[in-house]
């Protein structure tokens, strides 16, 4: 009788054995294809198992929103970069910029960084270029790039940091010489930067074009060489574009627009690993002067009579939004809201392409299916007061 049990007993523990390790090994496969660096594509399967999965939530800080640190959410963010200071020719900051006052002098900037290293926030400072000469005279500089990283030691060590956000931008294409010169820089001050302070995080932004144009990024030799890339994934549509729409559209190329994010991730994807990438997302919307009130209307030319077509940040777009009262419409293409209004001002009938919760949480989702290295946001501060926009984070992300 007793031993009966005894054999019941240990073919039933064999069974469930079994049946534990054959769950362990599907679920690892299961992992495995979803971290895969460059697959097209993620099962749901797969997915399942990573939905919660920890990831990079990036945010850059311009100093001019430094009046809205305090509704910013660190325990909703792993990263805040500053934004920015402005380097010179000779790779020596430029300081009478308002963003090295703001760096060096905000009471507002100091709070937030102690309270967000309590929150373990990790803190850079972006550095940037976006004066053509400029950038021009420094890469062709190798002296100025260790002038720039002694310069660069120096502030990180008064801020108590050691990462760094580069934002080199031209005005448009560049010759490949100039990316070459600008990937060996960016090598160069991640290995300064790692051989003092042993491990740095150096972000690259990119252009969400940058493989359809010749810009100053190349993102498969900049991958190599810096430890991650931050994809300005917005401005797909300008104030100057010949039509309103989507800042950044999922879908719609070819139709609506020359370009859009699901072919921009495809691009980057299929050479980059996804482990490399922070999606960036634009927390504004631009309001047109247009011809009608309907989708993508045709842009009329600014003037002081009817207005001119201008960025709005979130905060400004929700103020917008309380006092007209519009019907909020659905871009099906680009997967973004968008509403019109006429002017009580001017009696001009204008457009507003933006991003709310419902549009981020697809883009949020985009990031967790291509399984990329996080999200990113520009800017911090840009939706004030409001909460829609860290509650659909929180949502998504897990920190």
């Amino acid at each position: 009788m007793h031993r009966r049990i005894v054999l019941t007993i240990d073919v039933f523990l064999g069974v469930v054995l079994l049946a534990i390790a054959a769950v362990f090994v599907r679920n690892t496969k299961a992992a495995n294809a979803a971290l895969s660096p460059f697959g097209d594509s993620v099962s749901l399967a797969a997915q399942s198992q990573t939905q919660l999965a920890k990831k990079v939530v990036y945010g850059f800080l311009p100093y001019w929103s430094l009046e809205n640190a305090q509704h910013i959410h660190t325990d909703k963010v792993t990263d805040i970069s500053f934004f920015a200071l402005h380097i010179k020719k000779d790779g020596t900051f430029d300081k009478d910029e308002s963003g090295y006052s703001s760096w060096r002098n905000s009471k507002a900037l100091k709070d937030l960084i102690k309270g967000g290293k309590k929150q373990n926030v990790r803190f850079s400072v972006t550095v940037i270029s976006h004066d053509d000469e400029v950038s021009d005279s420094f890469l062709a500089c190798e002296e100025c790039w260790a002038t720039l990283a002694a310069n660069l030691e120096s502030e990180l060590d008064y801020a108590g940091m050691q990462n760094v956000n580069l934002d080199f931008e031209y005005t448009g294409e560049v010759e490949r010489t100039a990316a070459d010169r600008y990937t060996k820089f960016v090598g160069f001050l991640n290995e300064k930067l790692d051989k003092k302070y042993g491990s740095s995080f150096v972000v690259v932004s990119s252009f969400a074009d940058a493989h359809l144009r010749n810009r100053l990024t190349i993102p498969q030799e900049l991958a190599k060489v810096s430890d991650a890339l931050f994809i300005m994934a917005y401005d797909f549509h300008r104030p100057e574009s010949e039509y309103a729409g989507p800042v950044a559209p999922i879908g719609g190329a070819g139709k609506f627009h020359e370009y859009d994010i699901t072919s921009m991730l495809a691009d980057y994807l299929s050479n980059v690993a996804p482990s490399k990438l922070i999606m960036g997302v634009p927390y504004y919307g631009y309001n047109w002067v247009v011809e009608a009130a309907e989708a993508n209307s045709k842009r009329i030319p600014g003037n002081d009579s009817d207005g001119y077509s201008d960025s709005q940040t979130y905060a400004d777009v929700m103020e917008t939004k309380l006092k007209y009262e519009p019907e909020i419409l659905w871009d099906t293409a680009g997967q973004s809201p968008y509403f019109t209004y006429i002017s009580n001002e001017t009696g001009a009938t204008r457009e507003v392409y933006f991003d709310n919760p419902d549009s981020l949480k697809i883009k949020y989702n985009l990031v967790k299916e291509k399984n990329l290295l996080g999200v990113g946001i520009w800017a911090l501060g840009y939706d004030g007061g409001y909460q829609e926009l860290w509650e659909v984070l929180g949502k998504e992300f897990e920190l």
